[in-house]
């Protein structure tokens, strides 16, 4: 299917103009924000989008222009054939068949391997910028002070959420709890809102669940620090020494045995630790909406790369 799709992009991949990469770039920004702006929209016309990738794939560099030269090779000696007035008109049209086929098959391998170089270009700028987003929400969150003192938790006022709500959480999985977490009154500080077996919750301040510290609850403490750590990431490797892993361990736990206060004990704790691999995983579900700029531009990267695997026959995952 790959190779038959580049066949039909032959005009559009043949002829037209090359553009730079700094020009690709900024037409791929240009892409995420049109996605950003007019959502799942743009899936009922993609042709702004098919036009970029197709200035893309023509805009590369062939790497296996060399064949080309094999084909001319032998090019030579059947003309030479031909001319002799040995070869037939059927002999002749057979030659010219091969020739051509040879050419088409060589302009479809070099246009297979430039769209692999684009959409290698498209992944890499994907995760710089994912990664620079990751960044600077780990930023955002080091401009406050946390404390690792956290505010005693009110368990008298969460147990009248639980009989009121949070009740069935004992009966489920951890992987069928869903903690959201979406913009609140402080830009720190945000609102919870817990899905049990895909039924939302109502939203509360994050002082309710006991993610909060300071005067009026409006500091984050290090238990959301945690929690926003591994909505982040569902695997988080561990890469440093035993005094650093034990450090970050201690505040892994902190974490679990908060979560099974607020949802129950089971046999698995929410958030497991694999000493073959070495690293963290979250059973439970983590969602940060909070911040909702930075989570469009990467919803928006989820929607391009989706719209450029169908386009170009790929499977690829950013």
């Amino acid at each position: 299917m790959k190779y038959i799709n580049i066949i039909q992009r032959f005009i559009p991949l043949q002829f037209g103009k090359i553009y730079g990469n700094g020009d690709l770039f900024s037409s791929f920004q240009d892409s995420l924000e049109k996605i950003n702006h007019d959502g799942m929209m743009v899936l009922n016309d993609i042709s702004f989008f098919q036009d970029f990738i197709n200035d893309g794939v023509r805009s590369q560099k062939p790497k296996h222009q060399i064949i080309y030269f094999l084909v001319h090779v032998q090019l030579a000696p059947f003309l030479l054939y031909s001319i002799s007035g040995i070869s037939n008109v059927i002999q002749f049209l057979f030659i010219i068949l091969c020739i051509m086929g040879q050419y088409i098959l060589c302009w479809i391998m070099i246009h297979v391997d430039k769209q692999n170089q684009f959409v290698h270009q498209i992944l890499e700028w994907s995760t710089k910028i994912s990664n620079d987003l990751d960044l600077m929400n780990y930023l955002v969150l080091e401009t406050v002070d946390v404390s690792t003192k956290t505010t005693p938790f009110n368990e008298d006022k969460y147990a009248k959420l639980w009989l009121k709500e949070m009740s069935t959480s004992m009966d489920m999985p951890w992987e069928s709890i869903v903690i959201e977490l979406l913009p609140g009154e402080s830009f720190f500080v945000p609102n919870i809102r817990v899905s049990l077996g895909g039924i939302r919750k109502s939203i509360q301040d994050a002082s309710a669940y006991g993610f909060a510290s300071g005067k009026d609850n409006v500091s984050p403490n290090i238990l959301l620090r945690m929690l926003i750590l591994f909505s982040r990431k569902k695997k988080i490797k561990f890469f440093g020494m035993d005094e650093e892993k034990n450090k970050i361990d201690t505040q892994v736990k902190q974490l679990v045995k908060h979560l099974e206060l607020l949802f129950g004990k089971r046999d698995d704790p929410p958030i497991l630790f694999k000493e073959e691999t070495q690293e963290w995983k979250t059973v439970v579900n983590i969602v940060d909406r909070s911040n909702t700029d930075r989570n469009n531009i990467k919803q928006s990267l989820d929607i391009f790369i989706k719209i450029m695997n169908s386009y170009t026959g790929n499977n690829r995952l950013l």
